[in-house]
């Protein structure tokens, strides 16, 4: 998992976007928002059941799953280490990965680019029987059910 020079692109779909609960992380790490943006790939988004936190699998062009939603941001190099410490990368709750992205400059025109993206690296083969669970885009409906990590238990990893 390089990094790149300075600058990285992170692409976020979940509760680390703008108004969302984990937005503060990105504030944290003066995260820079570029533009809405979504994924030129189809890639399974689920709720997981008892949290209803977002997680992405790295299945590309998966049958019945979608384009993803979500923004683009720039992140230095620290900011990155951060995030990967924040997202269990070290764990191996999350996988980061470069995947492609397009998103919509102020003049209209749109642009593609090679972005990091968080995956879960748990086998998540079991939780690609049922594509009714595909989500496409996490709103403000999806974000209402969610519990954020600290009102979850101590030892909540381990349920």
């Amino acid at each position: 998992m390089n990094l790149h020079p300075e600058i990285n692109l992170v692409f976020s779909y979940g509760t680390l976007k703008r108004g969302f609960p984990n937005h503060s992380i990105m504030e944290e790490i003066k995260a820079s928002y570029i533009s809405d943006a979504s994924t030129n790939f189809k890639y399974p988004l689920l709720l997981d059941g008892k949290w209803n936190t977002p997680f992405m699998i790295h299945k590309k062009n998966f049958p019945n799953s979608y384009k993803i939603s979500g923004e683009l941001f720039e992140i230095d190099n620290k900011g990155i280490i951060a995030l990967d410490k924040f997202e269990g990368v070290d764990k191996c709750y999350y996988k980061r990965l470069e995947i492609e992205i397009s998103y919509k400059h102020t003049n209209g025109d749109t642009t593609s680019k090679d972005a990091w993206c968080y995956f879960r690296y748990e086998n998540a083969s079991k939780l690609l029987v049922d594509p009714s669970r595909f989500i496409s885009f996490y709103g403000k409906e999806e974000v209402k059910k969610y519990t954020a990590v600290h009102f979850r238990p101590f030892d909540w990893r381990n349920k």
